[in-house]
């Protein structure tokens, strides 16, 4: 450097910005997903990258909807059925006694070895069930 002339640098700001990517060890630490398995999600296509040349990067984007698709999966695990919550015995009497009430598309949709068909259908029932436990009741009909 040539004495009196100064090189200055760009500054770089100070401001709390937070990384947009990481590379896949700094995913894996903060993720605690092995490298071996953070690969296999790659390979998978759960987890997005970016490649820049020779380095992989993963969007923190990608990281975020991993992690929720991940909370959705464990929901949707806690969520125990009608059966599960009681007697099985009790469960299936009040059950019978819907699907009588209901049509025939939905008692075939109960048949469905379509999981998602037969889940709408069961669900329909169950919402059936509570609406009429919470329906006002006609004080006619309880006298008789």
């Amino acid at each position: 450097m040539k004495e009196g002339i100064m090189h200055h640098l760009p500054r770089r700001p100070r401001s709390n910005l937070s990384p947009i990517t990481l590379r896949i060890a700094d995913a894996c630490r903060i993720t605690g997903i092995s490298r071996s398995k953070f690969y296999e999600l790659i390979k998978a296509g759960e987890i997005e990258v970016i490649k820049v040349g020779a380095i992989t990067l993963v969007p923190m984007s990608g990281i975020q909807a991993l992690l929720e698709r991940g909370r959705g999966r464990i929901a949707e695990r806690e969520r125990c059925s009608l059966a599960d919550a009681m007697h099985p015995f009790l469960a299936n009497a009040i059950l019978t006694a819907s699907i009588a009430g209901t049509s025939a598309s939905v008692r075939h949709d109960l048949l469905s070895k379509d999981g998602g068909t037969r889940s709408k259908a069961e669900d329909g029932i169950v919402e059936r069930m509570i609406a009429a436990l919470y329906a006002p009741h006609d004080e006619t009909s309880e006298a008789a």
